[in-house]
């Protein structure tokens, strides 16, 4: 509560010495203009202060003229005309000058008159910023938050660093995968396994455009084969920021046509429905993609997200709809399901992070297996451990640097379970 009081009495004090001006010649300027005329310039006689000053030159002028009389009937003398002239010119001069300031200030007081309204306008504004900085202060501030010193962020800086360093050393290695895929190629143009690994290492650096003359070449020299074509299709669709047009679409059509299983094929055809608004195909072809999926499929998770996102979208009832695969890895036994239903779900919890603790400990020990790596990621975002997913997928970049054909695969799992890199 001090710290408000604090910014408050600093917010007044800054308002004050800023708009204290602005007021006072404001006040000073409105009483000039309702005619509070200075003592100096009131008459108690015949009219304004210029008409007495313009009596007094006429006076002075005669006074003039009386000299030069004096001088022809000789009451004054050569000297004593000049000395007399000269004082009667000074007052000339002084009655002239008291009349050029009366018109200078009757002029301010009218420049004065139009300036008051802009002089308001501006205090307007002044006040209207500092309430709009209150505003967003209050909106965003937040001075209850700790201070947060270099020396208590050491291990999250050390950790920024180590996976910009990770990262670019994955890029360093599809950089390279590139350069040594294309001299490849340049030998041996009909390497289909070649041209896909290039496609899958541009797709990885996020050059899809590049990778889709790469995809291009492989359908053509396969003959059209329809898992090239489902690769030239991703890639035409994430060039596209996601859209599908009318040529990702004809080449998702065609490959649909061939004995291709690639689940791109029914999942990006069914994206396409959905942007054209037919949100219920979508979901029917997805719901058929993941039934048929095995349930280790890397992009399971992603696909029933998906269906579940769209049906609750639309309020379309998949109850009962989706039959998923039972999980053909490596898991519990039956004798373990069944003890496991009875216990409590802070049991059961700790139960599932004990596994996968251990498949996260086997995999310090035992790095060289991209299923458990792939496996840990996705159980990691399923308990809504994103960080940990996040730094499985970092350290897949450091076991699996020398193979861009996983890297690649790795960041498309990444992908579709929703891991980002740092």
């Amino acid at each position: 509560m001090t710290i408000w009081i604090v910014l408050g009495a600093m917010t007044l004090l800054l308002a004050g010495f800023i708009l204290w001006p602005i007021f006072q010649n404001s006040r000073t300027e409105t009483a000039d203009a309702d005619g509070e005329t200075p003592a100096f310039a009131k008459s108690d006689e015949d009219g304004s202060p210029e008409n007495e000053l313009s009596r007094d030159l006429a006076v002075y002028r005669d006074q003039l003229s009386e000299i030069d009389r004096d001088i022809e009937r000789g009451v004054l003398s050569t000297e004593q005309a000049t000395a007399a002239r000269i004082e009667v010119q000074r007052r000339i001069l002084a009655a002239d000058q008291r009349i050029k300031q009366q018109q200078a200030d009757g002029s301010e007081t009218h420049i004065a008159s139009n300036r008051s309204p802009m002089r308001a306008i501006a205090a307007g504004f002044i006040v209207l910023f500092i309430a709009g900085g209150i505003g967003l202060y209050l909106d965003l501030g937040s001075p209850t938050m700790p201070d947060r010193p270099i020396a208590s962020r050491t291990d999250e800086i050390n950790a920024m660093r180590m996976a910009q360093s990770a990262d670019e050393d994955r890029q360093s290695v599809l950089n390279r995968a590139v350069s040594d895929l294309s001299q490849k190629l340049l030998e041996d143009p009909d390497d289909l396994r070649a041209w896909e690994l290039l496609g899958a290492s541009l797709m990885a650096l996020g050059r899809p455009q590049e990778a889709q003359t790469a995809f291009l070449e492989a359908v053509k020299r396969s003959g059209r084969n329809g898992d090239y074509l489902a690769m030239y299709a991703e890639s035409l669709v994430r060039g596209n920021n996601g859209q599908i047009n009318a040529t990702a679409r004809g080449v998702l059509r065609e490959a649909e046509k061939t004995d291709s299983t690639d689940p791109r094929i029914q999942f990006y055809l069914g994206l396409a429905d959905a942007q054209e608004g037919n949100v219920g195909a979508a979901i029917d072809r997805w719901i058929a993609l993941a039934n048929n999926a095995p349930a280790d499929a890397p992009w399971l998770q992603m696909v029933v997200g998906r269906i579940n996102e769209a049906a609750l979208a639309q309020g379309i009832d998949i109850e009962g709809r989706l039959n998923l695969a039972e999980n053909t890895q490596p898991g519990p036994s039956q004798a373990d399901i069944a003890a496991a239903e009875e216990l409590t779900p802070e049991q059961r919890q700790e139960m599932v992070m004990s596994m996968v603790n251990g498949l996260a400990e086997r995999l310090e020990t035992e790095p060289n297996d991209p299923d458990g790596w792939a496996r840990l990621m996705q159980a990691y975002m399923v308990l809504g451990k994103e960080d940990d997913a996040k730094a499985a997928y970092e350290k897949v970049g450091k076991v699996f640097a020398q193979q861009p054909e996983l890297l690649t695969r790795f960041d498309s799992l990444a992908r579709e379970i929703g891991v980002a890199a740092n």
